[in-house]
């Protein structure tokens, strides 16, 4: 194999474990550990969907998860 093919193969094998491992870094699981996750006052607008994320953090696993904020109107 030449370098170019060796630096494509690289490049995509990264791109999949990017893709696998990262996916879900702001969107939260879907196996949510919701009933011993606790709100945060750490809030961030998610650049690709322009939603209000807030951090929901869970102290007997130290799992973060990343939630829609919910807006009330009052």
């Amino acid at each position: 194999m030449h370098i170019v093919e060796w630096v494509l193969l690289a490049v995509v094998v990264v791109g999949i474990v990017v893709a696998i491992f990262g996916w879900d870094r702001y969107r939260g699981s879907r196996k949510s550990e919701g009933a011993t996750a606790k709100p945060t006052d750490e809030v961030f607008i998610d650049p690709t969907t322009g939603q209000r994320m807030r951090v929901w953090y869970n102290p007997a696993t130290g799992r973060r998860e990343y939630r829609p904020e919910e807006f009330h109107q009052q």
